[in-house]
């Protein structure tokens, strides 16, 4: 009975310190321009709803916008780029910016957003998937 009392308060924790790392919501002026391709996210164990883009604007950059976005918070959120939803390989575009709202990333050249057509929410702490989009 005390090893589980020690683990709950563990995990209450664990999960309660989630949030301190994303914050709860963002709000950009989103990059303009021609769309490439896009896709829906769904939910993976964790809610996770809205819709992501590539686009490209005037000058040539790529951008990888989320729009509307919605999901969970949780520990060291990561944003990846994948052929899969098993997250090997990837290749990460940076630390999810906020669980609510409009936000983006500028891609470089070096992102294959083609061959890794899989927009990855992914928990790094747990190695779980929140939720993903398929960008075509």
């Amino acid at each position: 009975m005390k090893y589980s009392i020690s683990l709950l308060a563990i995990l209450i924790v664990l999960f309660s310190s989630c949030g301190k790392n994303t914050p709860a919501s963002a709000e950009e002026n989103l990059p303009t321009g021609t769309v490439i391709s896009s896709g829906n996210f769904v939910s993976n164990g964790h809610p996770t709803s809205g819709t992501v883009k590539v686009i490209a604007d005037a000058s040539g950059k790529k951008f990888l916008v989320f729009e509307n976005f919605r999901s969970d918070n949780g520990p060291d959120l990561r944003v990846w780029l994948s052929p899969n939803n098993s997250g090997s390989p990837y290749q990460e575009i940076g630390v999810l910016k906020a669980v609510n709202g409009n936000f983006s990333y500028e891609l470089s050249s070096a992102i294959n957003y083609t061959s890794n057509n899989r927009v990855l929410i992914w928990c790094i702490d747990f190695s779980v998937l929140f939720g993903y989009a398929v960008l075509q």
